[in-house]
């Protein structure tokens, strides 16, 4: 029993030098300010994005991939969505001015 409390009183001793001091010296949460940048998701970007689903969602609807109209659902729903969103990424990366 006495081997068990030796390293009892050991990891004791190292929990008190190592992890007491930290304990001791944090610094009081304040309020967390968020940093500068704007929103990230704007009211455009939500209306972009909805009208992207919405788009997806109907041509689907429409279309029927399932029933062998794949070629022509990517062709025709899924084609659009990606360059517009390839266009706006690459604008949105110019008109930040090179972050």
């Amino acid at each position: 029993m006495s081997g068990l409390m030796e390293i009892l009183l050991i990891v004791t001793i190292v929990v008190g030098i190592y992890l007491l001091p930290r304990w001791l010296n944090r610094q009081p949460e304040g309020p967390r300010r968020r940093p500068a940048q704007g929103p990230w998701l704007t009211g455009w970007k939500r209306l972009a994005i909805t009208a992207s689903l919405l788009w997806l969602g109907l041509l689907a609807f429409y279309l029927e991939p399932w029933n062998n109209h794949w070629p022509v659902f990517l062709y025709v729903a899924i084609g659009p969505i990606i360059l517009a969103w390839g266009i706006s990424w690459v604008v949105s990366g110019f008109t930040k001015g090179g972050r």
